[in-house]
């Protein structure tokens, strides 16, 4: 009678400790937070100022948000993770190499919902990123932009005013529209 007890006991166990690990995941799930986003919960709006900032590079470097500030720039946040930031963000890092006299581009990773830090400088050596890329190791940028998950996108003009934000990928056509309305027009093709 012990014996059955003591597995009971165990099975028990067992079953917290897995329903505890379900709640967890689904508490903290990146597509939650991307739907809550798209569901109009906080995050900083078109038309406010954006916050003032100082991340650390890549490269080692501390970088202002306001040092990108000479014309419009497009500030875009991602994980390694994200399988949509990893076809989007080469695209964007392409797209702006042919149009980098009129705005710019930085990538600003979620550092503290990555699992290994590693994983980011393997992202942007896949990617081949020729774009400063920030580290938000403290999420104190997620947390300023009121950023719930990625990629979400804000292009700010040259007094960092934020002119569009973006939930998800960014299509082509929209984003040379918010250039536009930023008063710079990308070259044609």
């Amino acid at each position: 009678m012990r014996f059955f007890q003591k597995r009971l006991l165990f099975l028990c166990l067992c079953g917290i400790i897995f329903a505890s690990g379900l709640f967890y995941q689904a508490s903290n799930n990146p597509v939650k937070k991307a739907e809550q986003a798209v569901a109009g919960y906080p995050v900083t709006q078109t038309g406010e100022t954006a916050p003032e900032l100082e991340l650390t590079g890549i490269n080692q470097e501390t970088y202002a948000l306001d040092s990108f500030m000479d014309k419009p720039v497009l500030l875009t946040f991602f994980s390694s993770w994200c399988g949509i930031c990893q076809q989007e963000l080469p695209k964007l890092s392409s797209y702006h190499q042919e149009n980098k006299d009129i705005f710019n581009l930085v990538a600003i990773n979620a550092t503290q919902e990555e699992m290994n830090k590693e994983d980011v400088y393997q992202f942007v050596k896949q990617g081949k990123l020729s774009i400063p890329v920030l580290l938000d190791e403290e999420g104190q940028a997620m947390d300023a932009f009121q950023v719930t998950g990625v990629p979400i996108s804000f292009l700010l003009n040259e007094s960092g005013v934020i002119v569009q934000s973006f939930y998800g990928p960014i299509q082509r056509t929209t984003l040379e529209e918010a250039l536009a309305t930023a008063g710079k027009r990308p070259s044609s093709e």
